[in-house]
């Protein structure tokens, strides 16, 4: 089984895989954006050179003047670039420190809380193996699984009448004669009317024959009623009786210091989310940084359109169409092989828009592709997966879920699921069904599906009597440990559900 703190650093190793392929990426764009600035100048030049070979003085020193202004400008533009561009990709590297540092932190701060989490586990063992031979536990324990099967029992009952009611009075509630007669409660004493209605009344119900069917109409709806007002009064004393039983446990668990533990687990648990919170803050910073370096490495930073204009500001006043059909009306090689090269220049240029626009899409993909995976261990942490006792079958199939999220294939709520789906307890000294909490265990495997959520709501309201790893965000997020049965091992004796 791969351990809940193995399959965390499986997640931070995709994590890094992603962050290394940005990185790459970014590398790769930065050269095109690079190339792109370059060719973009060197067209202007070429031009600027072709209009001063064959265009009149006056024509060609003012596209040199202007042109020769105008790179300037840009290069200027283009230097103050560079220097915001590295700014930004230091921050990147310090961010990125700072989040590997963090997690670093957060490791050893991992490590006391699952060390204080085992400590509490083997005192709740010995607490449980202590229990097993207490007379007194006993005594309570009997009474309150026999007040639980007692709720229980109560609770199908009322199901089955309230079933039995919906089936059974659909006739009755069709009848518009019979429910005029029930709503305006003819038969009983809060019946009201004058004699003409009372004589009306009296006729509709003898054809009808209202009085039988009134009975068996009440009953119907009465049953249930009353069934509903039993399963409530037995299920408070099944609460009652667990809530005794759930006394002596905690009255024990102090006794051997785990209420200590559990204060200090607890404080250990906020520091964690505390600093899960700086790094969830930290890789946000780092996120929005990545998206400012993919803006200037795709070209669409404020420096390189601002260079860009400059240089076509200053061909504005130029007709480039008569340039190109003077020069090839002309016998001149020189300016031919100009032209040839500015030609060839375009075809470059449009090359690399067409690469730069196919590599900005795969490095959208992967800052997408890092979001949804940093969102994954988010909610793992926050679920506790990485918990001592957390850990997963089927390891293979969610190590290839990563593998294959990396790649593309599938999604971050994919990997999710299979990471949920797989996600066992395993044991240890201690066992969460033991006494209180294996109690009414029965209502999983008989009755309806209505009843077993009511029961199920009521006894996660009583809580639990041993530590057990529950979400951050709250809810019961403990669930019984599956394929490795309940028993702490090592003897006892069973009473049928909770020891």
């Amino acid at each position: 089984m791969l351990s809940g703190t193995s399959a965390l650093k499986n997640i931070d190793q995709s994590l890094q895989t992603i962050r290394n392929e940005v990185v790459r990426l970014d590398a790769q764009l930065a050269q095109l954006t690079a190339q792109m600035a370059a060719n973009q100048r060197h067209r202007a030049k070429l031009i600027n050179d072709i209009a001063g070979i064959r265009l009149t003085e006056i024509e060609s020193g003012q596209l040199n003047a202007s042109y020769t202004a105008a790179d300037q400008q840009a290069s200027e533009i283009l230097s103050e670039r560079e220097r915001a561009l590295s700014d930004l990709n230091l921050t990147i590297d310090n961010t990125n420190q700072q989040i590997i540092d963090a997690e670093t932190q957060r490791a050893g701060l991992l490590v006391t809380v699952n060390q204080t989490s085992e400590k509490i586990v083997d005192i709740e063992g010995h607490v449980q193996q202590q229990l097993k031979v207490d007379l007194a536990y006993i005594a309570q324990f009997e009474l309150a699984k026999q007040a639980e099967s007692v709720a229980e029992e109560a609770e199908q009952k009322m199901q089955r009448a309230h079933a039995d009611m919906a089936e059974k009075a659909e006739p009755y509630q069709a009848d518009k004669l019979f429910m005029y007669l029930w709503e305006r409660a003819y038969g009983t004493t809060d019946y009201q009317g004058g004699l003409f209605a009372r004589m009306i009344d009296a006729w509709v119900a003898r054809v009808i024959k209202y009085s039988p069917a009134r009975v068996n109409y009440w009953n119907l709806v009465e049953i249930p009623r009353r069934l509903s007002l039993h399963a409530e009064v037995v299920g408070d004393a099944a609460d009652q009786q667990h809530a005794v039983l759930q006394q002596l446990e905690r009255n024990a668990l102090e006794v051997a210091g785990a209420a200590r533990l559990e204060t200090e687990l607890a404080a250990l648990r906020l520091s964690l989310d505390a600093h899960d919170d700086t790094i969830e803050a930290v890789e946000t910073k780092l996120n929005e940084y990545l998206d400012q370096r993919a803006r200037f490495i795709a070209g669409e930073d404020e420096y390189i359109q601002r260079c860009l204009q400059r240089i076509s500001a200053s061909l504005e006043h130029q007709n480039l169409t008569a340039i190109h059909h003077y020069v090839r009306a002309t016998v001149s090689p020189t300016d031919d092989l100009l032209v040839i090269e500015l030609q060839t220049l375009e075809d470059s240029l449009e090359n690399v828009a067409g690469d730069q626009a196919d590599l900005r899409k795969l490095h959208e993909s992967n800052l997408n592709k890092l979001k949804e995976l940093e969102k994954v261990r988010r909610d793992f942490k926050n679920s506790r997966f990485d918990d001592v006792r957390s850990g997963f079958g089927n390891q293979a199939l969610i190590t290839s879920m990563l593998s294959q999220f990396t790649q593309g294939v599938v999604s971050g709520a994919d990997v999710w699921r299979v990471i949920k789906r797989n996600q066992r307890y395993r044991q240890v000294a201690s066992t969460p069904d033991f006494g209180s909490g294996g109690l009414g265990e029965i209502a999983d495997i008989i009755g309806g599906e209505i009843m077993r959520q009511g029961r199920r709501q009521r006894r996660s309201n009583r809580g639990s009597s041993w530590h057990l790893p529950k979400p951050r965000n709250g809810g019961g997020g403990f669930k019984m440990p599956r394929g490795g049965g309940s028993s702490s091992g090592g003897g006892g004796f069973k009473t049928g559900g909770g020891f």
